[in-house]
């Protein structure tokens, strides 16, 4: 690998680790030096269970590539996902002085002031973004510059992770003796890759179907709108199949290569044959029995997608519909499968729009689609590493450390009680804000009211986290 800048981008899954090694491309596109995807252990549900199971995993990855291109890797950037990412959104205003007239230090204004906002406790905010902006409480506007007006209220959206899931990859990485360059949103990363600006534009919700978790990611008029995680993913599929007798090592190519989403469209009663635990005598299942089994727990996913745009409030708003991504994107007639369950067009995509024209065959498998997203944001911060045989030089670090940490998500485990935990947090952020800006209860000298806590989206009658654990404390006993 000659000289060049390049960053690294760390994928961790519940199922596999892929790790890319990526560069500049000429025309300024991600251009993907090498890439791995190898086996992961100590993941559920997106989450670290066990450090010791993941250093393992990521050690193999990443001595791997470092060994095919002759490169010490040094610092990564890594997404995060698992039920405890969320979004929380905090309107906040400011008053117009001079003629009333809205000029980009009014809202910048803005901007300072809710980055001044504390994360819930036990959180971090790991992005932030601005909704909307109100002029004098009646007129909205995406760009408000220009316009006139004596008071500008601003709806921002935060996508939150807690500290301790942020930790338990610190300390994985700490241990093979690489850096944390950043840590980023994985279901932010994958939809900037794999989706075009004017599906954004439209409405669009990107589902990452992977093993341990499905991401869901909604873009409406070209803006970051909602984040969150269903802690349910293909590796279900799996599970069932493995109920059935069928061996481990042959389960994922039997439902890749053999398996439809649509079982209702297979004819006859076919049957495969696939080496079963005594030699000599072979399991078999029918093209329709295996079909069906895909078909039940995509059912499941489906589901729970649609009931999360919804609680999102996005359900009659996406003009673009749906675009699947993710190792679970694979299967035969998924697009089929999702546009007659959910009644919305579908897409399925892969990392191929961020790549260039040399990385375009690489980007194709879905698997790559979030690390690709990663590395493609790894490129727009700006921090690169310096590479040349055998060595490596780190550029000085131009990432600064992000907001303050801390909640439990809309999934969490934590039986809290939101009425509590929401006051609590907002009392806490009420106060750091009133302390960072000067200013008490009631206002800064500039006029400005001081931003509360971001708020959680008002929670439905019944968790659909509830719902997950009565399907799993039953899902044994399921036939199909």
């Amino acid at each position: 690998m000659d000289n060049k800048n390049f960053v690294t981008a760390l994928d961790l899954g519940s199922s596999s680790v892929a790790v890319v090694v990526a560069s500049r491309g000429e025309d300024g596109k991600v251009h993907i030096e090498d890439f791995v995807i190898s086996p992961s252990e100590g993941v559920v549900e997106g989450e670290i269970r066990n450090i010791e199971q993941v250093a393992k995993s990521v050690t193999s990855a990443i001595k791997e590539i470092e060994k095919r291109l002759g490169i010490k890797i040094a610092e990564v950037y890594t997404g995060i996902s698992g039920r405890h990412v969320r979004s929380a959104q905090n309107s906040y205003y400011v008053y117009i002085g001079r003629d009333g007239e809205i000029c980009q230090e009014d809202v910048q204004r803005l901007v300072d002031s809710m980055n001044n906002v504390q994360a819930p406790e036990g959180c971090k905010i790991l992005h932030m973004s601005a909704q909307s902006y109100l002029v004098n409480d009646k007129e909205e506007a995406a760009n408000p510059v220009g316009m006139f007006g004596n008071k500008l209220d601003g709806t921002f959206n935060f996508i939150l992770a807690e500290n301790e899931h942020l930790s338990r990859l610190e300390r994985a990485l700490q241990r093979l003796g690489i850096r944390s360059r950043k840590v980023l949103v994985n279901a932010l990363a994958t939809a900037m890759a794999v989706t075009y600006k004017d599906e954004r534009e439209l409405g669009v919700a990107v589902i990452d179907l992977g093993a341990g978790t499905t991401d869901v990611c909604i873009f409406l008029g070209d803006t970051l709108r909602y984040v969150g995680v269903i802690p349910l993913g293909a590796d279900l599929i799996n599970k069932d199949l493995r109920s059935y007798g069928i061996l481990e090592r042959y389960v994922e190519e039997l439902k890749v290569n053999y398996g439809s989403a649509m079982a209702g469209a297979i004819e006859g009663e076919k049957r495969i044959k696939i080496p079963g635990y005594t030699p000599g005598k072979p399991q078999e299942i029918s093209f329709r029995n295996l079909s069906g089994i895909i078909d039940a727990r995509l059912k499941d996913i489906a589901k729970y997608v649609v009931e999360e745009i919804e609680y999102a409030g996005y359900g009659k708003k996406l003009g673009a519909g749906l675009v699947l991504t993710g190792g679970g994107a694979g299967l035969k007639d998924i697009d089929k499968f999702f546009a007659a369950e959910t009644g919305m067009e579908v897409r399925v995509a892969s990392a191929d729009l961020c790549v260039d024209e040399a990385s375009k065959e690489a980007a194709a498998d879905y698997r790559l689609a979030t690390a690709v997203g990663l590395a493609s944001q790894g490129f727009e911060s700006g921090a690169t590493e310096t590479v040349g045989k055998r060595s490596i030089k780190v550029e000085p670090d131009a990432v600064e450390d992000g907001p303050d940490e801390a909640p439990a998500g809309r999934w969490g485990r934590k039986d809290k009680g939101r009425k509590a935990e929401r006051g609590a947090a907002n009392g806490a952020a009420d106060n750091a804000a009133g302390a960072a800006n000067g200013a008490g209860a009631e206002g800064a000298a500039d006029g400005t009211k001081q931003p509360r806590q971001p708020k959680e989206p008002k929670q439905p009658k019944k968790g659909l986290f509830d719902r997950f654990k009565e399907m799993f404390d039953t899902i044994d006993d399921n036939e199909i």
